[in-house]
């Protein structure tokens, strides 16, 4: 899912409009939890609840992390010189992992030196995933309660990916000019790939468990499903 969002100035520094400006800790970072009642619980829901409807989201925390975000945001300004002033490719996608690694990400953002390898079909880098019921086969838990990360990625401009790459490879007929992702397919690309971790943020984090039970929509949803119903 691509994705944008405005600022604020907090100071000289600008943080995400939605952001909470008292939970800024520097360094270091702050998880707040989202009300589930809440338009920004409700979006993130309904991207993992796409392709796991039948798993139980306990919370969703916010990560924020303001020296991460503000590197993530330089990385973006960069990206948007070297393609002509043009807009970013940033989409929101999906990252499993143990949960042992979890405050790391937080903190350092992902590195798969650290956290692991998804597999290197794609390149040998940092895996995301357009679908959360790709990304929790690597959510890996010793008990029924998983995490997951939705993170926003600056994916750019993209080429299908091959196990030997350790980065990117170049444009064609452009020795100095990179693409900025690899992917899994240029059609349809499902999962991403990237080598720079600047291209990063953790945005979301997700914790769930794998209930056989249907979970109850948030109560917005409800609501809307009563209003129409007693419409027809």
């Amino acid at each position: 899912m691509k994705q944008s969002c405005s600022t604020k100035f907090q100071g000289p520094r600008s943080i995400p409009d939605y952001w909470d400006p008292a939970a800024l800790p520097d360094p270091g970072f702050k998880k707040i939890i989202l009300s589930s009642s809440s338009e920004e619980y409700q979006k993130v829901w309904n991207l993992f609840n796409r392709t796991l409807p039948f798993y139980f989201v306990q919370k969703i925390e916010r990560i924020q992390n303001l020296g991460l975000w503000e590197v993530y945001q330089w990385q973006k300004g960069q990206m948007q010189k070297q393609n002509g002033g043009k807009g970013v490719d940033e989409r929101q996608l999906f990252h499993g992992t143990n949960t042992s690694f979890v405050d790391a990400i937080c903190q350092q953002n992902f590195d798969w030196r650290v956290c692991g390898l998804h597999g290197t079909s794609y390149g040998k880098g940092s895996y995301f995933a357009r679908d959360a019921a790709y990304s929790h086969h690597y959510s890996k838990s010793d008990t029924h309660s998983h995490t997951m990360f939705l993170a926003r990625v600056l994916v750019g401009d993209f080429v299908r990916g091959s196990a030997s790459f350790v980065r990117p490879p170049a444009k064609e007929g452009q020795s100095n000019a990179f693409y900025d992702s690899c992917v899994n397919s240029m059609s349809d690309p499902t999962i991403f790939v990237v080598f720079e971790k600047h291209q990063v943020y953790p945005e979301y984090l997700i914790q769930y468990s794998t209930s056989s039970k249907p979970p109850a929509a948030p109560s917005i949803f409800v609501a809307l499903g009563s209003l129409f119903t007693s419409r027809q």
